[in-house]
C-alpha cells in the first residue's frame, strides 16, 4: 500500500478540528500516511463576513495564537506546527483542557470565550515549553506582519476542478487534490475503525466530482466559536 500524503489545515481553537486532528493521527498508526500541518485562522478566513460585534471579537483574539504557529514554523520548521498544535490542543480541548473545564462549569457563551481567550498568554507559553520551543515566540501574538504568513498557508488549499471557496476548519488536501472541509465528527475514531473512516473519506476527497455531503442529525454537538 502506498503512502498518502495529508495536508491538515486547523485554527488551534477550533474543537471541530482538534478531534479530526486526532483521528488523522490514530489513522497514521493503521495506514501509511505523511502529515503535514498547516495554519489557518478563522478571523482571517472571516474577514469580509457579517457578523456580530462579539463573534468578531472572539476570533479576533484567536488569531493572535495563529500568528505564534506561523512564526513556529519559521524559526524551528514545519515539525514544530504538528507539536506545538498537539501540546497547545491538550491545553485547550484535552479531558481537562481550559475549554473543556469551562463547559463544565457552565461557561460556554461568546462572553465567556472571550474572557478565556483574553488570558491564554499563560496557557501557550506553557505549550510552547511543553514543545521544547523557544519562549518568545509568544511576542507574534502581537505581531500582524504574520497574517501574511498565515494568508499563504490559506492560499497553499488546492481547489480543484470546481473551484470551491475556503469554509472552515479541518480542512484536508489527500495527496495534493481538491481541499475537503471535514470530516466532522464527534469523536475520535481509534484503531481499525480510524482506518475505516479514513479510506471511506479518501475515496470522495480524490473523486474531482464531489462536492459535499452532509448528515442529518439531532445529536448534541461540542460548542464552537
Amino acid at each position: 500500500m502506498s503512502e498518502d500524503t495529508v495536508d491538515f489545515w486547523f485554527d488551534p481553537a477550533c474543537p471541530w478540528a482538534w478531534i479530526t486532528s486526532r483521528w488523522i493521527l490514530e489513522v497514521g498508526k493503521v495506514r501509511p500516511v505523511e502529515i503535514h500541518w498547516r495554519e489557518m485562522s478563522l478571523a482571517i478566513l472571516n474577514e469580509s463576513q457579517e457578523m456580530s460585534a462579539e463573534y468578531r471579537r472572539v476570533v479576533e483574539l484567536g488569531r493572535g495564537t495563529v500568528r505564534v504557529f506561523a512564526a513556529a514554523r519559521k524559526a524551528v520548521g514545519d515539525d514544530a506546527v504538528g507539536e506545538l498544535y498537539t501540546t497547545l490542543g491538550t491545553r485547550f480541548h484535552g479531558g481537562d483542557g481550559l475549554f473543556q473545564r469551562a463547559r463544565a462549569e457552565g461557561r460556554g457563551s461568546l462572553a465567556d470565550r472571550e474572557a478565556l481567550l483574553e488570558g491564554l498568554e499563560s496557557v501557550i507559553a506553557g505549550a510552547l515549553a511543553d514543545a521544547g520551543l523557544p519562549a518568545d515566540l509568544i511576542a507574534a501574538r502581537a505581531e500582524a506582519s504574520w497574517d501574511d504568513a498565515i494568508r499563504a498557508s490559506h492560499d497553499l488549499v488546492p481547489a480543484g476542478k470546481q473551484k470551491q471557496t475556503l469554509i472552515g476548519v479541518p480542512t484536508i488536501s489527500v495527496n495534493g487534490h481538491a481541499g475537503q472541509f471535514g470530516p466532522v465528527i464527534s469523536e475520535i475514531a481509534t484503531g481499525e475503525r480510524a482506518g475505516l473512516l479514513w479510506d471511506a473519506f479518501k475515496v470522495f476527497a480524490m473523486e474531482e466530482t464531489f462536492f459535499e455531503i452532509k448528515r442529518v442529525t439531532d445529536r448534541a454537538v461540542p460548542q464552537t466559536f
